[in-house]
């Protein structure tokens, strides 16, 4: 009778056991999956304001293009509306995939999904560097026109060309920032999934 009272207790306090790392496990994983998460909801949220940004640059640009007179102001407008528009959508895709990781998925596949996420987001912000600074070029004349009513096409102003280093230092200092801050949470991310295997 003692012999089976000492095995039913010792079954009993296994599966307790085996609950509780079950639990812990589980609290771990969570813990992991908010770690994760925090990353790139930081950078979603920076994403969503500049959308927003961006989204009232374009209807304002809009609603002044009957000031853009040239067919050359008008195509510079257009591709500076179609930029404000659609780079914001593809940011935020690029950004989603990686926030939607799961590290409840095995790691091999949740690993899989993050290299595929992690080279799309990569190739997105390579691309939008090159659109951003093509943006930055058609911004100068269509800014002209809006602000000042000059359209820098037909007269060169000598304070644009003392403005012009200013502006492509400032992008380069730009660029290199977001870079530097992107780079990082790649790497905070890659070491935080990279506990779980260790684990």
């Amino acid at each position: 009778m003692e012999l089976e009272e000492m095995q039913a207790a010792w079954t009993q306090m296994s599966n307790q056991l085996d609950e509780q790392k079950k639990l812990t496990d589980d609290i771990i994983m969570q813990m992991t999956q908010e770690k994760f998460s925090k990353q790139w909801n930081t950078i979603g949220a920076a994403e969503k304001v500049g959308t927003v940004i961006s989204y009232i640059a374009a209807i304002v640009l809009l609603f002044h293009f009957n000031k853009l007179d040239t067919p050359l102001l008008q195509a510079c407008g257009v591709l500076c509306v179609l930029i404000l528009f659609i780079a914001p959508i593809l940011s935020l895709r690029s950004i989603y995939g990686l926030q939607s990781i799961s590290v409840a998925d095995p790691y091999s596949k949740m690993m899989e999904r993050y290299a595929t996420a992690k080279k799309r987001f990569v190739n997105f912000q390579k691309a939008n560097m090159i659109m951003s600074f093509f943006f930055m070029l058609l911004t100068i004349p269509v800014s002209g026109k809006l602000f000042n009513d000059e359209n820098l096409f037909e007269t060169l102003d000598s304070k644009l060309l003392i403005a012009l280093p200013f502006c492509f230092l400032f992008f380069f200092l730009l660029i290199r920032y977001v870079t530097k801050c992107y780079r990082g949470v790649l790497k905070r991310s890659e070491d935080i999934l990279n506990e779980i295997e260790d684990k």
